[in-house]
């Protein structure tokens, strides 16, 4: 058999959502389109939940497919929202499990306040939520779809446009965890933590070379350098910061819903042979 043909038919996708978060597909759903869409070996990185993993793992076993332990945390350093995606994680992990929990009840806190504060603004949403999350980990958007279904806006964007950010109806402030802490719950359970989508954060190159500094010595180890929606030159701006400050490189969709078709399963460029991929740290 052709060896270069069957490494041609490795296809990572490490960066995608269930409805345990905030996607759209059950994991079995998800892993069967990914199994579709060619790929071989997936991460299901939900927000703050390792829930969806058991039913992953099953799908995966029965698609053929490699599946990688993994979970999207919040954070905040200075100031600024980040995600990591903790990959290649140990789900017995006590102390990631704490963190994990500690999260979780950030996000159910945050969204009672945000329903007291729609409900100031007449926006009675309790019953819809409740619905639209399913006993999923509440997230805005979450909040977001439950604005769309009772008519309040048509679409996502409209709902953030008008509702739940800073300075509108529904915005509550987020007190997330520290680099440090999210490096050391990702390190005690034998992981790899990554940062999410280096560039949404519309960092400058400088201070975006601060954080990558400042992370590093937390023990997160990685960036995604390759995403769906990552042009050819944002790709070897981040190609070049990898390379530069040694970094693993990772590579992922960040799927949420077959109504993105700018964040497709397993659309991410390959990375380049130049990169130190963060696969071989976890496979």
């Amino acid at each position: 058999m052709d060896i270069l043909n069957i490494e041609t038919q490795i296809k990572y996708d490490l960066h995608c959502h269930s409805y345990f978060s905030d996607g759209e597909l059950s994991p079995d759903e998800l892993v069967k389109l990914a199994h579709e869409n060619g790929i071989s070996h997936l991460a299901l990185t939900d927000h703050d939940t390792l829930d969806g993993l058991v039913e992953a793992k099953l799908a995966a076993e029965r698609e053929g497919i490699t599946l990688i332990s993994g979970v999207e945390l919040s954070c905040t350093w200075r100031g600024q929202l980040l995600h990591i995606v903790a990959l290649g994680v140990d789900e017995r992990s006590e102390l990631l499990l704490e963190g994990i929990e500690s999260n979780q009840r950030r996000r159910h806190e945050r969204a009672a306040a945000m329903l007291e504060d729609l409900k100031r603004h007449d926006i009675e949403l309790e019953h819809e939520l409740k619905h639209v999350l399913n006993g999923a980990v509440p997230t805005r958007p979450h909040f977001a779809q439950a604005l769309i279904n009772l008519g309040y806006v048509k679409n996502k964007q409209k709902a953030f446009k008008k509702y739940l950010v800073r300075g509108k109806p529904g915005y509550v402030e987020m007190v997330w965890p520290s680099l440090q802490e999210i490096g050391n719950w990702v390190n005690a359970s034998n992981g790899v933590a990554v940062l999410a989508h280096p560039l949404r954060y519309k960092l400058t190159r400088s201070k975006l070379v601060t954080l990558i500094q400042e992370m590093k010595e937390c023990g997160i180890e990685g960036i995604e350098v390759s995403t769906a929606n990552t042009d050819p030159q944002q790709i070897k701006v981040l190609e070049s910061l990898a390379l530069e400050h040694d970094l693993l490189a990772s590579i992922g969709s960040d799927f949420h819903s077959l109504n993105q078709p700018w964040a497709r399963l397993g659309s991410a460029p390959e990375l380049s042979s130049k990169l130190d991929p963060v696969w071989a740290k976890i496979t």
